[in-house]
């Protein structure tokens, strides 16, 4: 039975996605420095970050799968726990081994926000208002991944010896406060899944069952697509997020390297290029009043991808970081104008029914990027120069214009015969 509480559960889901996204906020930043603190190579610190990726990619079906089967509250309470114990541990350890393993299995129970977002309708049942209550939760999380870079930048500069410790305590502290707040929403498990795992022996069968028939499921679901259509949204999405991911992967040890960025410093920079992207993401509808008639979004797919390439040229070439954070502005903008134009490339091809599969395996290749990225740049970082990463992002960028102004061509090409 829930306590009663005076707040009601989607104001307890806004403040536990806030929370949630503050705790990532603070610590993520300082991951990399901590990395290398314990001793760490550039590579061993990109194959963190590629295993980390990895894990996310397999357990999120898994943990899904789990929700259906054990109840999505008492799900989210389990990861709760298991991260707030695992952000302690990171704080604490002094091994590369505990720090490496913990951070493995922090990314195969790091799914809060998945399950936030799939418990939040449980409590919501009206369509239209679940709509609100998503761009809530959606709004209120890259707040706090606004802000929580700026209060860990603060406290590693503080407490040079003991900060990071500090800030994994906080992050412990805010996934308890969140398991607390799960813990006071009503249940709403339904009464067949009370009944369905009444017998705890059956559940592993089950569990492993029900992710074997998603598996064919989507994959026979996927056969009815056709693919041949969508060729450019997947070359679109796959070039952005190799070129975009390259970047993020390296950009805290890229700019306490070149410009010697204090970790407040780096938290300011963390929180302006959020910001400048949240507030693009606020104006989008007024931004693609440019565009009209730019109905296939190829004319925004060349222009983003000019200027994602001159802003990382700028960025790796900047003399000083008031050049840098120059060419932050354009990056931002264009990385929160190219998601909502992947999104429109999707829904103005094929079939209505299968929007979603389609989103699905564009979604699935931006974890696949965040299993690749880390590693090429963990190579690039350790034998070539950490300062070359930017560098490759930008190849990447440039490979995207080219792409792009062929298929601008040609889609210019078809609208004329057309008229």
């Amino acid at each position: 039975m829930a306590t009663k509480t005076m707040l009601t559960p989607t104001q307890i889901l806004q403040i536990v996605s806030f929370l949630d996204m503050l705790g990532v906020g603070l610590i993520v930043p300082q991951l990399q420095n901590q990395a290398r603190l314990l001793g760490c190579s550039h590579l061993l610190i990109g194959t963190l970050g590629a295993v980390y990726s990895g894990t996310q990619l397999v357990s999120g079906p898994v943990i899904g799968n789990l929700s259906d089967l054990k109840g999505r509250k008492p799900t989210l309470l389990l990861t709760l726990v298991v991260c707030g114990l695992g952000y302690l541990i990171l704080g604490i350890t002094s091994s590369i081994a505990i720090f490496f393993t913990t951070r493995a299995c922090l990314g195969f129970f790091k799914q809060t926000q998945l399950l936030t977002k799939s418990i939040a309708p449980d409590y919501e049942p009206d369509p239209a208002k679940q709509a609100v209550a998503f761009g809530r939760l959606s709004t209120l999380s890259g707040l706090g991944m606004s802000i929580g870079p700026m209060i860990s930048g603060h406290l590693a500069e503080a407490y040079p010896e003991y900060g990071f410790m500090i800030i994994a305590c906080l992050v412990g502290v805010t996934f308890a406060i969140n398991a607390g707040l799960i813990n006071l929403l009503p249940d709403r498990t339904k009464e067949k899944q009370n009944n369905s795992n009444k017998n705890g022996v059956a559940v592993a069968p089950k569990l492993i069952d029900s992710v074997r028939t998603s598996i064919k499921e989507s994959i026979d679901e996927f056969k009815k697509v056709d693919w041949a259509i969508y060729w450019d949204v997947f070359l679109f999405k796959l070039i952005i997020t190799l070129c975009i991911g390259m970047y993020f992967t390296n950009y805290a040890i890229f700019l306490k390297t070149k410009h010697d960025m204090s970790p407040k410093s780096l938290g300011y920079i963390i929180a302006f290029q959020g910001g400048i992207g949240s507030l693009c993401s606020f104006f989008i509808g007024y931004i693609n009043q440019f565009y009209k008639d730019d109905k296939d979004a190829s004319v925004r797919s060349y222009h983003i991808f000019i200027a994602v390439t001159v802003s990382l040229l700028g960025m790796g070439l900047s003399p000083n970081i008031y050049w840098y954070l120059l060419f932050v502005v354009p990056l931002a903008i264009s990385g929160a104008v190219g998601r909502v134009s992947g999104l429109e490339m999707i829904m103005n091809k094929g079939k209505t029914e299968h929007r979603g599969s389609v989103i699905g395996a564009t979604g699935s290749m931006r974890s696949l990027s965040g299993v690749v990225t880390p590693l090429v740049a963990g190579v690039i970082s350790e034998y070539i120069g950490v300062n070359y990463v930017i560098f490759v992002a930008a190849l990447f960028g440039a490979t995207g214009i080219v792409v792009s102004y062929k298929i601008k061509s040609r889609s210019l090409e078809a609208k004329s015969k057309s008229d």
